[in-house]
């Protein structure tokens, strides 16, 4: 068996071993059984050599699979992202010397010049080093160096994620702030993926509920992860986002304080964290003002249907005088349908929304809102997930930043 192995090896001039006093480094290689080297499709074997001289190398045959040919995703971009998933899951470690290229090529089924453009991007980028006439060796990490690629992680719903004014501007605030030198790589629909391109850190943007053990399952991957735009009791993971209980309650103050006693809370989506803290935040601040209260759930997260119109007319003839709407789109249908319905905004109702896009001083009235520090998110987490990227776990799980009150012309004291 030998034998035959030998006359189809590509590399039959040099001396195999086989025994316990060795350890292999066999790319392309299935197993070892009994002394017998047990090839894959490919027929590819390297040459196997004594650890002391060999130095430290990777030692399961099954990190390194053959690479996707009928996928986007160019070759050496696939061979860069296997070989820095081996260095960021540990089976490199710090100073271990990686393979020879000609080895990786063999074991993922690509050319040698294939495996070297995608060395040469690690040894840039500052992950490996390389020695003439040595081998290429897994680099030390420093804090400044430790975030090379970032990857921001969407839920199946985002949408014209970079066009978004939730999205774009928390886009614009982590890329600020990490700067032109970190690559940022959107991964839409990736919280249950099985895989996503390698990364060395991950931003989750406002995930729901449902995804939970699918992102609490990234924490066994030792990448530094941090949620953004959400956060629930228990979550295991360090968190950044807006305080929607206490915008919710400046909402409810500032329709109180405008003389408002019964206010309508209009909302979608309740199983979402944020919807579910404006809820809270609403009902905690009208009992604690003594204030009644309705309240009205949309099946449809940007507008009401035809029941639902006539629930919130209805409420409107039993002395409701202000509207707080907890999301944005809903608020634009909410002033539509007390248009249709020759209601006057602010003097017959008052109604407050949720986000400040631009267009919501151009709408008419133009729109009392809440407005998130979406850019200012950004800009946080970034830096919290460098700091994690860097060691220092030290800065607390979730960070709450404040959310503004804008007063326009939608609100107003009710009519005597």
């Amino acid at each position: 068996e030998h034998t035959g192995l030998a006359r189809t090896c590509p590399c039959k001039d040099q001396k195999w071993a086989f025994g316990m006093e060795y350890s292999f480094a066999l790319y392309g290689v299935e197993g070892v059984e009994k002394g017998v080297v047990v090839l894959d499709h490919s027929a590819h074997c390297t040459r196997v050599d004594k650890r002391k001289k060999m130095g430290i190398y990777c030692h399961s045959a099954t990190m390194l699979h053959t690479i996707d040919f009928t996928g986007t995703t160019p070759r050496h971009q696939q061979v860069y992202d296997q070989l820095l998933q081996c260095i960021r899951d540990g089976h490199w470690q710090l100073g271990a010397k990686i393979p020879a290229e000609l080895e990786i090529a063999a074991a993922l089924g690509v050319a040698k010049l294939t495996v070297h453009r995608a060395v040469q991007a690690l040894a840039k980028d500052g992950w490996v080093t390389r020695s003439v006439g040595r081998g290429t060796f897994v680099a030390p990490r420093n804090t400044k160096s430790s975030l090379r690629r970032v990857l921001l992680a969407f839920g199946a719903s985002a949408t014209n994620v970079l066009g978004s004014d939730y999205y774009g501007k928390l886009y614009q605030g982590i890329a600020d702030t990490l700067g032109t030198d970190i690559e940022l790589i959107l991964c839409p629909d990736s919280f249950g993926a099985r895989s996503f391109p390698a990364a060395d850190g991950i931003l989750i943007i406002a995930p729901r509920e449902d995804t939970l053990p699918s992102i609490t399952g990234l924490t066994a991957k030792n990448i530094p992860t941090l949620v953004v735009g959400a956060h629930w009791p228990g979550l295991l993971l360090p968190a950044v986002d807006s305080d929607n209980v206490a915008a919710a309650r400046q909402a409810v103050a500032h329709l109180a304080e405008s003389g408002h006693k019964s206010i309508v809370l209009v909302y979608s989506e309740p199983e979402t964290a944020n919807i579910r803290d404006r809820i809270g935040g609403f009902r905690a601040e009208a009992k604690a003002r003594d204030l009644r209260t309705s309240e009205l759930q949309a099946q449809a997260f940007w507008q009401l249907s035809c029941k639902e119109k006539e629930a919130l007319l209805a409420s409107l003839t039993q002395g409701t005088t202000a509207v707080f709407a907890a999301g944005y789109y809903l608020a634009l249908d909410v002033l539509n349908t007390l248009r249709e319905a020759h209601y006057s905004v602010p003097g017959d109702i008052s109604v407050v929304g949720f986000d400040d896009p631009v267009s919501a001083q151009l709408v008419y009235p133009p729109l009392t809102t809440l407005r998130q520090p979406l850019y200012e998110m950004g800009q946080h987490a970034a830096k919290r997930l460098a700091a994690l990227a860097a060691g220092n776990n030290n800065e607390g799980s979730l960070e709450l930043l404040p959310v503004a009150l804008i007063v326009r012309d939608s609100t107003a004291s009710p009519r005597a």
